[in-house]
């Protein structure tokens, strides 16, 4: 959807007229011509309108993102969406068969490396990713390149966690946190943040890291930032989630067993699929 036209569906939707929907900001006829496409409209005065009648930004993106998203862009991000699909449904063969497709037909080098690293994981050989391939991953995470507030670094780290040693993957979730709790977050960037944190704690699950006293490590901290960050209701699974963890940590299978029955009878029995037992 064009910008014009998603626009127009707003303005509909809230009842207003052309000259409402611009006023102090553009003149009625030029803003009619954007609305049919014949005007293009700068950022600011976009920016204006949508914020001067509280229209949802994310909402607004989400209507205008396949006019204006890369051709390749939106291939990756299906073979992306149908990648997560595989991993939730622990589906080998499809994860199998979409990385192949990633790795054949992408020129996007990150994207290449979370797909080789997330099939190497699944099917259990890590230990067997080239040493030239742990360097290429290792150089991405450079302080210089920002990777702290890079979404495709951080999806990046939460695919390759499995092959990072526990002390070197440590220190990444050290610096995440600090910087975490010294920023003012976005809800999308928080939501990245917890995601990621989540696999965290299921890869030091995995590793048994918890029954290692000798080991230090960020698990309690990573719960106690997840639990303080989960405040509005649409953040609420992560909280869920963190629970969930904690009484896998504590090896109280009761627990786990009824939040998953609980999970399960509210419909999210294929959501919960992939986490842990």
């Amino acid at each position: 959807m064009k910008i014009g036209e998603a626009l127009r569906k707003k303005r509909l939707k809230l009842g207003l007229t052309q000259e409402q929907m611009c006023e102090g900001i553009l003149s009625r006829p030029f803003y009619a011509k954007v609305e049919s496409d014949k005007n293009r409209i700068n950022a600011e005065s976009l920016f204006q309108i949508l914020l001067e009648h509280q229209i949802d930004l994310v909402e607004f993106c989400d209507l205008i993102q396949d006019d204006y998203t890369l051709e390749e862009r939106k291939v990756e991000k299906q073979f992306e969406t149908k990648m997560n699909q595989a991993v939730s449904a622990k589906d080998t063969e499809a994860l199998d068969k979409y990385c192949q497709q990633i790795m054949n037909s992408s020129n996007n080098e990150i994207l290449k490396l979370r797909a080789l690293i997330t099939l190497t994981y699944f099917k259990g050989k890590t230990d067997k990713i080239d040493v030239e391939i742990r360097k290429k991953i290792k150089a991405e995470f450079d302080e210089g390149n920002n990777w702290l507030e890079r979404p495709d670094l951080l999806r990046l780290l939460v695919n390759t966690m499995p092959m990072w040693p526990q002390d070197e993957l440590d220190f990444f979730i050290g610096r995440l946190l600090d910087f975490a709790n010294k920023s003012e977050l976005s809800e999308l960037t928080t939501e990245r943040y917890l995601r990621l944190l989540e696999n965290y704690l299921v890869v030091c699950y995995d590793r048994k890291v918890h029954k290692q006293l000798t080991h230090f490590d960020h698990i309690d901290d990573v719960m106690e930032y997840i639990i303080n960050a989960t405040g509005s209701f649409h953040l609420m699974i992560y909280r869920i989630e963190v629970f969930y963890m904690k009484a896998l940590f504590l090896d109280q299978k009761d627990k786990t067993k009824e939040i998953r029955q609980d999970l399960g009878v509210l419909g999210y029995k294929n959501f919960i699929a992939s986490w842990s037992e």
